[in-house]
């Protein structure tokens, strides 16, 4: 009988402890869920998808890049145990393909958006530096870069208490219950170039070449924010011509473009250079060179974006046309502009 008593105490011992582990599921990733909520509302971007790239702070190198997702969709990423800095991109590197490169991922110190080289205008800017003996042979042209927002977070702290695991078995997602919600606001890393040459005389040119505006950063830092301190040059066409009101001689020439700006923090270093090709009504080319380092101003438009505004005088000789019958085919026509004169 006792032997039976024994025997019956340990069956009912079993099947407490079976029932108990039947309802302890507990289950861990040994990561938390992270919610990475953008406000693009100020960058003036308008992104198809986000990219998210995690840094750790110990060493600044790349714990993961997470797979992009919808700009609609919830953002989503898992992380271990430790501290991380956490970089938010517009879309993804691979969008950018031939506009913007994306170098040195390992790192975050070397984490970097760069401008695509440009051959063809690279070479007529050697043949234009060559003629002026001036400027430095390696100089090159870059694409003109497409609209870049950056966030940079620091200091996601993700602790034992904040890792993922569940007493019960989860019913389907459990994700937005347990995250942590992580909110940025990305801010644009290219810059806006508005150029805006007042010429008296501007009737006695024909049109212009390429111009070129020389000095400016080749890249941004990802994880700094800063710009890269390598200069590059940007050629562009100078052409949108607007006569002064009451004048038909004296005027303007506009052109406006995107670039990564200034080099570095954008307030030391760096000499900042603007070329511009005329063709006189004659035929013969009038090439101008200007230091502009000290002309530009610097603005920031509502999407916080900085737009770089340069505005110089330049006066043309007077000369008398040929009649030629033809166009020069490398001269940029006039877009000229209708402008009501009072009368």
């Amino acid at each position: 009988m006792r032997n039976l008593m024994k025997l019956l105490a340990v069956l009912m011992l079993v099947a407490t402890v079976s029932c108990r582990r039947d309802h302890l599921y507990y289950a861990s990733s040994d990561t938390a869920t992270v919610l990475v909520e953008p406000d693009w509302t100020t960058s003036g971007v308008h992104p198809n998808g986000v990219s998210v790239f995690a840094f750790r702070e110990s060493d600044g190198s790349l714990y993961k890049r997470f797979p992009p997702v919808s700009a609609s969709e919830k953002c989503y990423v898992r992380l271990p145990q430790g501290d991380f800095t956490l970089i938010v991109m517009n879309d993804t590197p691979e969008e950018f393909g031939g506009i913007i490169d994306f170098t040195g991922y390992d790192n975050i110190s070397t984490f970097q958006a760069r401008g695509v080289r440009d051959e063809g205008t690279s070479s007529r800017l050697r043949e234009h530096l060559a003629s002026k003996a001036a400027g430095d042979d390696e100089e090159y042209c870059i694409v003109e870069p497409d609209m870049l927002a950056v966030s940079v977070i620091n200091g996601v702290h993700i602790t034992p208490q904040q890792i993922d695991y569940w007493y019960d078995r989860p019913q389907g997602d459990s994700q937005a219950e347990t995250a942590l919600v992580v909110e940025t606001s990305p801010a644009p890393v290219i810059s806006k170039v508005n150029i805006t040459a007042h010429v008296t005389g501007l009737k006695y040119a024909r049109g212009t070449t390429l111009s070129y505006l020389r000095g400016v950063a080749g890249g941004h830092y990802m994880g700094l924010g800063e710009n890269s301190t390598d200069g590059v040059a940007h050629a562009f066409i100078l052409n949108n011509r607007k006569f002064d009101p009451g004048s038909d001689s004296d005027g303007t020439i506009t052109a406006s473009f995107l670039s990564f700006g200034l080099i570095g923090d954008g307030k030391s270093g760096g000499r900042y250079f603007l070329d511009i090709n005329f063709v006189l009504i004659n035929g013969e080319p009038y090439p101008l060179s200007f230091d502009v380092t000290d002309l530009i101003s610097i603005d920031v438009t509502l999407s916080m974006q900085l737009s770089l505004n340069l505005d110089l005088e330049i006066e043309l000789p007077e000369v008398v046309g040929k009649d030629e019958g033809g166009f020069n085919t490398d001269i940029n026509e006039w877009e000229d502009e209708t402008v009501d004169i009072p009368m």
